[in-house]
C-alpha cells in the first residue's frame, strides 16, 4: 500500500514538473527574489566589433558568483540601440544556458523602437525561459522608442502585460523624447497585471526620483520593489529614507561590493556598517575623466578578472561617452577600443584589490 502510494506521488510530482517545465513557469522569479543590486552587464565584443557570446556568459556568471541577486542584459543605452533583434536573441540564449541552477535573476531586456517590436522581444524571452526551465528569468522594459504620451505609455505596457509570464521591471526613463511615465500610470498598471508588473527601476531626473519613489513605495502593495538608478549615486539615502530595496546601474564590474552592501543592508545594519560599504563603492566609481567612460574601466576590471577579453565597444556614431554611460541616437555604430595609460592602469589595480579585500574582512566579520 505504502510503495503504491509512494509511486503515486512520484508520478503526479513528475507530471507537475513536466506541466510547470512546459509552460515556463519554474522560471518565474518570486516577488521577494526581486530585490537587491541588479547589475547591467557591459556587452563583450571582439576586436572587429561582433558580440562575444562566450565573454557574455562568463560575465553573467562573475555576477552570480559575487552574490547579487540579479543580473540584467541589454539595457545600457548603447546596447539596445546599437545590437540587433537577432544578436539579442543570441545573448538571452547563451545568459540563460549560462546561469542554469543558479541562486541569480536573469533579467532580460523587453525593449523597443515601437510597441511592436518590443513585443516581439518580450515573446522570445518567454520562449527562452520556456528552454530554460532551471534560470530564473524576469524582463526590464522602459517606454518604446516612439510613444509621446501618457496613453501611448499605458497602451504599450498594458500589451506587454498581457503577454508576460514573470515579473517586469519598469525603467522610467527611456530617450528624451518620451515621456516620464506617471506614478498614477505605473501603479495602475500594477494593479491590472499584478503577476508581472510592480518592479520599478525610478530614474526620473534630480530630486524628483526621490519624491517618487517615496510615492511608488506608499502605494505597496501593488508596487513590489522600487529600484534606485542613475549608477547608485543616492543609494543610501534611498535605502534608508525613500523606501528603494534594489539598484539597477550598468556597473557589474563592482558586483562584489554591490553584494556586500546588500547583505550588510539584509542583516538590519542602516548605520555605520552600511555608509563604509557605501563609500566603498562611492570611491571606486569616482573614476572621472578616464577613457571610455562608464565602459572604459568596467571593462578594464572585466578584463583583469578573465571575463572580457577585449577593450572595444561599439559607440554611437554622434556618441557622448560620460562616466554615467554612452549616449547618442540612431543605429549606426563605430568600433573605439579604450586605451589606459599606466597611472590610471595601477590605480584601477589598487582599487579592485581594495575592493576584494574589504569584501573579504566583510564576509569574515562577526555582528
Amino acid at each position: 500500500m505504502i510503495d503504491n502510494t509512494v509511486k503515486a506521488l512520484a508520478v503526479a510530482s513528475a507530471t507537475l514538473l513536466s506541466a510547470l517545465s512546459v509552460c515556463g513557469q519554474l522560471s518565474v522569479p518570486l516577488p521577494q527574489e526581486m530585490r537587491g543590486p541588479f547589475p547591467i552587464m557591459s556587452t563583450p565584443y571582439f576586436e572587429d566589433g561582433a558580440v562575444d557570446y562566450e565573454s557574455l556568459a562568463k560575465e553573467a556568471v562573475w555576477v552570480a558568483d559575487s552574490g547579487c541577486p540579479g543580473v540584467i542584459w541589454c539595457q545600457s543605452n548603447d546596447a539596445i540601440d546599437l545590437l540587433s533583434v537577432e544578436e539579442k536573441f543570441k545573448g538571452f540564449e547563451a545568459c540563460a544556458a549560462a546561469l542554469e541552477g543558479c541562486n541569480c535573476v536573469l533579467t532580460l531586456g523587453a525593449n523597443g523602437t515601437n510597441t511592436t517590436e518590443m513585443i516581439v522581444i518580450a515573446s522570445e524571452i518567454e520562449q527562452v525561459a520556456m528552454r530554460h526551465p532551471r534560470t530564473k528569468i524576469a524582463m526590464i522594459s522602459r517606454p518604446p522608442d516612439d510613444v509621446r504620451s501618457q496613453d501611448e505609455i499605458e497602451t504599450a505596457w498594458d500589451a506587454l502585460g498581457k503577454i508576460a509570464k514573470r515579473p517586469v521591471i519598469f525603467q522610467t526613463y527611456g530617450t528624451k523624447s518620451t515621456p516620464t511615465p506617471d506614478v498614477k500610470l505605473i501603479v495602475r498598471l500594477a494593479e491590472r497585471h499584478p503577476h508581472a508588473f510592480g518592479y520599478v527601476k525610478e530614474e526620473a531626473a534630480g530630486w524628483g526620483a526621490n519624491e517618487r519613489m517615496l510615492q511608488e513605495c506608499a502605494a505597496k502593495p501593488p508596487i513590489k520593489t522600487v529600484f534606485a538608478g542613475w549608477g547608485g549615486w543616492q543609494w543610501l539615502l534611498q535605502l534608508r529614507h525613500c523606501g528603494s530595496e534594489g539598484l539597477v546601474t550598468e556597473r557589474c564590474a563592482y558586483a562584489p561590493i554591490l553584494a556586500e552592501i546588500w547583505r550588510r543592508y539584509e542583516r538590519g545594519e542602516r548605520g555605520v556598517e552600511l555608509a563604509e560599504a557605501y563609500a566603498m563603492y562611492r570611491l571606486l566609481i569616482d573614476q572621472r575623466n578616464f577613457p571610455g567612460g562608464l565602459r572604459g574601466y568596467s571593462l578594464y576590471l572585466l578584463n583583469k578578472v578573465g571575463v572580457c577579453r577585449s577593450m572595444v565597444s561599439r559607440q554611437y556614431e554622434n556618441a557622448n561617452v560620460t562616466e554615467g554611460g554612452s549616449f547618442g541616437s540612431g543605429k549606426k555604430w563605430k568600433l573605439t577600443t579604450t586605451k589606459l595609460n599606466d597611472i590610471q592602469k595601477k590605480e584601477l589595480d589598487c582599487l579592485f584589490k581594495d575592493m576584494m579585500d574589504f569584501v573579504k574582512k566583510g564576509k569574515g566579520a562577526v555582528r
